[in-house]
């Protein structure tokens, strides 16, 4: 009997192991992107870390100034500018996926469907 509740336990602990998810990668920094193109990290390895760690970058025009005269190119600037850009929409579409309650309140909303 109590070998049955081990055996049970144990492959409780290992399903639970099984269906946990690795934490994301820490977004990264503006450092960290003109580190990689110091040491001659191509431009397509770099966005696609972006993407994977799903940094968004808020750039101001200082920042943009400062990337470039690190060396970045006019593509990967672009490329990390547009990042806040695409978050930004991907919000905006989640928001308008989820489901809309008939009693919402708000100006010029109404109680009910028309």
């Amino acid at each position: 009997m109590a070998r049955m509740f081990y055996v049970t336990l144990l492959l409780l602990f290992v399903m639970g192991c099984a269906t946990h998810k690795p934490a994301p990668p820490p977004p990264l920094t503006q450092s960290d992107v003109i580190s990689m193109v110091k040491v001659s990290v191509p431009d397509d390895e770099i966005m696609r870390r972006i993407d994977e760690t799903r940094t968004v970058f808020r750039l101001s025009s200082e920042d943009v100034v400062r990337l470039r005269n690190e060396g970045l190119s006019d593509r990967l600037v672009s490329f990390m500018l547009d990042t806040y850009a695409r978050a930004a929409a991907a919000e905006q579409r989640r928001r308008d996926a989820e489901p809309r309650s008939s009693f919402s309140f708000g100006f010029g909303t109404s109680f009910g469907h028309h």
